[in-house]
């Protein structure tokens, strides 16, 4: 049992890792010793900076998780290279307003591919350690303009504590919903008005990752990282909960 805090000897998988919150949490995890396989589609100037900057404990494979060949390739690749997959944080998504993408490609990457890739984990002899990547606003009424993205990641957190009871004691899983760490690249969205009044940082959602994958007491549990966006917005210095 791992009761140090060090992930030494540990293999994470990160996918989306080479960028934004990704690279943030493949960053903390090898800092705690694990070797990280950091998977990218399109972000291969970012994969190369992430090697230079960790150095030799740190791998790169390319894949297009919303092909379900290429996603289990990934994952096969990754045990094939480094023996077993540890930790996987679920990590790569699309986010996009109603209407601007195919819903079945936001499903096939923010539902099957995370859903397929969580499988080859408990189907690993001795399992492993899965973090799914989630929205704080799973928690509240689903709203327009987002309401095809919020709906894959809900059904994403749905599958948290079913999964950790029917993987346990082998396989812990878990989830974390991020707030409003990184804007969408080229907009400009506000926070909104969050209970702390500051946004989280990106350091910050990657302590709460690394904290899951080091605690082995924890599983089926979904760790909000949001600034308090989950409980709602403040309006005139007192807390206002969207209706249901």
């Amino acid at each position: 049992m791992n009761t140090s805090g060090s992930l030494s000897g540990k293999v994470a998988l990160v996918t989306g890792g080479a960028r934004r919150l990704g690279a943030a949490i493949s960053r903390a995890l090898a800092e705690r010793g694990a070797s990280v396989v950091v998977h990218y589609h399109h972000s291969e100037a970012g994969a190369i900076a992430m090697n230079r900057t960790l150095g030799g404990g740190v791998f790169s494979v390319r894949g297009d998780l919303a092909n379900p060949r290429e996603c289990e390739w990934v994952f096969r690749e990754a045990a094939e290279w480094m023996g077993h997959v540890d930790i996987l944080v679920n990590n790569a998504a699309r986010f996009a307003r109603d209407g601007e993408l195919d819903p079945a490609v936001l499903r096939a990457v923010n539902v099957d591919a995370p859903l397929r890739l969580a499988r080859l984990v408990a189907a690993q002899a001795g399992g492993g350690c899965v973090i799914q990547m989630l929205d704080s606003r799973i928690g509240l009424p689903a709203e327009a303009p987002f309401l095809e993205y919020l709906a894959t990641k809900q059904e994403l957190a749905v599958s948290v504590p079913r999964l950790a009871r029917q993987w346990a004691p082998a396989t812990r899983v878990n989830g974390i919903a991020p707030g409003p760490v990184l804007a969408p690249e080229g907009r400009r969205e506000p926070a909104g008005f969050l209970p702390l009044a500051r946004r989280p940082t990106p350091e910050q959602v990657a302590w709460a990752v690394a904290f899951l994958a080091q605690n082995e007491a924890v599983t089926g549990q979904i760790l909000f990282v949001d600034g308090g966006q989950h409980l709602g917005q403040v309006e005139g210095g007192k807390l206002k909960v969207k209706a249901e």
